[in-house]
């Protein structure tokens, strides 16, 4: 069984340690790229990323990169977390997926639950975590705590997990809902242990297959009071990468993710047109059409990585130095994280459709490629409202609310009303 216990506190990582007491995150983790091409394709059959990956990953620090140093995490700026996830989803999309959701679920908890909850996950025999935060369960209070139920879905790296986190709507004794300071219907978002967990299937798709991101259902079970957080979504410990937002990191990870999968894409047209023959031409390489479209797919996927850098560093350095994280700041990280996932799917699709039969055929990284945007295309995170959102910022339309801007950086926020 695949664990991941930190070091202890003692060992925590310094500042300007990238991998904390791992040493560099980067380089350990091309060191395991070459085994996740190799199991790539084996585990989209087994519809799980491969355990031996996943145990080299875990020995490498990777699950830990997004953790409080408290926890024997490294807290890594995020030029370091989108170089990090690029490169395993450049090795394999689902792979960087998998692993990207994972680290940003266990630093989230690890980073929102009270003391004693956040250090009962860190030193247990395995600290992954997955799941889903929306509030499609309830938390009904309890002596002792919560009993908490729910079905959820998008357990993405439920393979490899020891805990599974879930949004709640909170529930007095009595079962009626509870409402907060501001008279709307109080939530949590929360933990409970693998064994607490039924996975329920649901993961028939056509893409990321191997991320195994199953619906799955909290049965009934009570909780202490300390695996939940009520009505909160401030960090509770750790620095400038969850002062940032925490509902800023998982655009980190979606930006990134899709960043590799377009380069491995771009990478495989390469070694395609080299050898690929288009009657009455030669090999594609040579054709005027394709060097144009070529360059123009690298200059945007260049284009999107620098702009996901550039604004995830200043809303990082903001954090770091105690600035305002103003609404524009915040509305640019959504949209590189938006802009990059949909750079991908463009980029992946004109390189599908020009490689001819050979990205058609099951097993042509191409294909894989193709399948793996689009389907993180469909993730809410990165839908085309953000777009809106962010133009309504940009444009200071008059009327904004605290909510208008929040949902910059709210992972599964709704489209705002007209």
């Amino acid at each position: 069984m695949t664990t991941s216990r930190p070091p202890t506190s003692a060992a925590a990582a310094e500042p300007d340690e990238p991998g904390g007491p791992y040493g560099d995150p980067l380089d350990a983790v091309r060191g395991i790229v070459p085994l996740v091409v190799e199991r790539a394709g084996q585990a989209e059959r087994d519809v799980r990323v491969d355990d031996e990956v996943m145990e080299r990953l875990v020995a490498a620090g990777t699950m830990m990169l997004m953790a409080p140093r408290d926890y024997g995490g490294a807290e890594a700026e995020p030029s370091v977390l989108i170089d990090v996830v690029q490169e395993l989803s450049r090795a394999d999309g689902s792979t960087g997926w998998a692993v990207m959701a994972s680290m940003s679920g266990t630093g989230t908890m690890l980073t929102l639950l009270p003391e004693e909850g956040a250090r009962a996950i860190a030193g247990s025999p395995n600290p992954m975590c997955a799941g889903q935060a929306p509030p499609a369960g309830t938390a009904r209070r309890v002596p002792g705590g919560f009993e908490v139920r729910g079905r959820f879905s998008f357990a993405s790296g439920s393979a490899h997990a020891g805990w599974f986190l879930g949004g709640y709507r909170v529930l007095d004794e009595s079962g009626e809902p509870v409402l907060d300071a501001d008279g709307r219907p109080s939530t949590a978002i929360g933990v409970v242990p693998r064994a607490g967990v039924e996975l329920l299937g649901g993961w028939d798709v056509m893409g990321l297959v191997a991320t195994g991101s199953y619906d799955y259902e909290v049965v009934p079970q009570v909780v202490e009071e300390h695996f939940l957080r009520v009505d909160g979504m401030d960090a509770l410990r750790g620095g400038p990468l969850y002062t940032m937002g925490l509902k800023s990191l998982p655009g980190v990870g979606h930006a990134a993710f899709a960043l590799g999968v377009a380069q491995r894409a771009l990478e495989e047209f390469a070694v395609l047109a080299a050898v690929k023959k288009r009657p009455p031409s030669g090999p594609l390489n040579g054709n005027v059409a394709v060097q144009r479209d070529v360059a123009q797919w690298t200059a945007r996927h260049r284009a999107a990585r620098a702009f996901t850098h550039d604004a995830f560093t200043r809303l990082y350095q903001v954090a770091r130095d105690g600035g305002e994280r103003t609404p524009e700041l915040q509305a640019d990280c959504r949209v590189a994280a938006t802009h990059a996932v949909y750079t991908a799917a463009e980029i992946t699709r004109e390189v599908y459709l020009a490689s001819g039969s050979e990205g058609l055929r099951d097993g042509h990284a191409i294909q894989r490629c193709f399948r793996d945007a689009h389907a993180a295309s469909q993730h809410l995170f990165t839908a085309e409202h953000t777009y809106v959102d962010a133009g309504r910022i940009y444009l200071g339309t008059p009327g904004l609310t605290p909510r208008h801007t929040e949902v910059m950086t709210y992972t599964f926020a709704p489209p705002l009303p007209a």
